[in-house]
């Protein structure tokens, strides 16, 4: 069958067989099929959906286009943790660290900058010298040595996948759910992950607006793991405000350095970290109950073992710990700018996809994937949604290296960070809990410790 009857196929809202979608997978990743024609039938995807058989198929499909990693040469169980992205959204450089100086391997195959959400990639090379293009023996040998290593997809780890997410991004196609699925799972499923903590993140910051639709794909990726023997649990969290007091590569990192040093931070940002470290630590088999895991997952990250973690995973990957430890001295942007408050009242809302686009507006992100990223671009918020402020008092600061001075983006920050006369009503952190056994309200699982 051409390709052409496949996008009038699914235009027409009927069901691709196994054999089709596995055909014109195939032959897209080989280059028989132009990009203009999977963005077309992305596009009929998008508007039309796909059913749970035909995601499943995209996933066996998009897996079987390259190498699966065994991983056999590390010993324990291998956990990852992966979030469906947002803004400000660091855990990964504070969770991993932290988990795998408690004991339990973390591969991360991780991604880039996608739309207006970071990426834990352009992070980590943020930190002079740290390489993230590992050929598939490195991966394994950091992982084997430190405990956790940090890697972007190879030619030959899912390449399907890598060329479908370059085109999602760019044709606006990213929210069909089974294609987040199939994306996320994909990769853990190739690079040898044991077990699979996810946060999928709920609000305007994230993909999926709708905690209905952040609901049916947690239940989608539960299920669809479980089938390829991947244990998995899935916290949504919420995403209409950034997360943390840092937006960008290098103040991110700056930020993670700063609570894996200390164990303090900003308190939603260390909630999540908290409860998905706890969860990677029970899925490793370290803990017995949620409880033991926050106990443990605490007690590791204020000893400062994460931080020693951190500096030597960068070594293993080209940088060093004196890097990692003195961070700070690295982050030199050119430009800063302060936003401050315009009236007295209290900070209503910080719309966090507005920030992402701002960063991207000041070179932190990309508008495609050819761009360079400015590393040292992003915002430091000196105040909360809640906070009360006092006009002319400091709410934010902008950081970028470009050479103008990035006018759309501050204009962007400035009208994200809205001041009202009363104090929000503050919204929960944790959306909802699930694993086999379905979803649930998070109070049970939070207030079992």
């Amino acid at each position: 069958m051409l390709t052409v009857e496949l996008i009038a196929k699914k235009q027409r809202g009927e069901e691709l067989t196994r054999e089709e979608i596995a055909t014109v997978i195939r032959d897209f990743t080989e280059g028989a099929v132009p990009d203009y024609q999977m963005a077309a039938l992305l596009m009929a995807i998008y508007f039309q959906g796909l059913s749970d058989d035909e995601g499943r198929t995209f996933l066996r499909a998009m897996v079987g286009s390259g190498i699966r990693l065994t991983l056999s040469s590390v010993n324990g169980i291998k956990v990852d943790k992966h979030s469906t992205g947002g803004v400000g959204d660091k855990t990964s450089l504070i969770v991993a660290p932290v988990v795998a100086a408690a004991g339990v391997p973390v591969p991360m195959i991780s991604g880039r900058a996608l739309g207006h959400t970071g990426g834990t990639l352009d992070k980590l090379e943020s930190i002079p010298g740290f390489h993230v293009n590992l050929e598939e023996d490195e991966f394994e040998n950091v992982l084997r040595e430190t405990g956790c290593a940090f890697g972007a997809q190879t030619e030959a780890i899912v390449p399907a996948d890598r060329k479908l997410y370059a085109l999602r991004d760019v044709t606006a196609t990213v929210s069909i759910p089974p294609l987040i699925a199939a994306s996320i799972l994909s990769k853990k499923i190739a690079e040898g992950a044991d077990a699979l903590v996810m946060d999928v993140k709920v609000g305007s910051g994230g993909f999926l607006r709708s905690e209905e639709e952040a609901r049916q794909l947690a239940e989608m990726i539960v299920r669809w793991s479980a089938a390829e023997g991947i244990k998995t649990v899935v916290f949504g969290t919420d995403m209409d405000q950034p997360l943390g007091r840092a937006a960008g590569n290098a103040p991110e990192v700056l930020e993670c350095i700063q609570i894996l040093r200390t164990g303090k931070g900003e308190a939603r940002l260390l909630s999540v970290c908290r409860w998905l470290g706890a969860a990677m630590l029970l899925l490793g088999e370290k803990a017995n109950t949620f409880g033991e895991a926050v106990k443990l997952f605490d007690a590791t990250l204020s000893s400062g073992a994460g931080l020693v973690k951190l500096s030597e995973i960068a070594a293993a990957q080209g940088s060093n710990a004196h890097t990692v430890e003195h961070f700070e001295q690295h982050w030199k942007p050119a430009h800063r700018h302060e936003i401050r408050a315009g009236r007295n009242g209290f900070v209503q809302s910080i719309a966090a996809r507005e920030v992402g686009y701002a960063l991207v507006d000041l070179g932190a992100g990309r508008r495609k994937a050819t761009d360079r990223v400015d590393h040292s671009a992003g915002v430091w918020f000196e105040k909360q949604v809640g906070d009360e402020v006092k006009e002319g008092e400091l709410v934010a600061t902008a950081h970028w290296s470009g050479n103008d001075s990035s006018q759309a983006g501050l204009m962007r920050l400035q009208r994200a960070i809205r001041i009202a006369d009363a104090a929000p009503v503050a919204a929960p952190l944790f959306k909802f809990f699930c694993d086999e056994g379905g979803v649930r309200m998070t109070d049970d699982i939070l207030s079992g410790t």
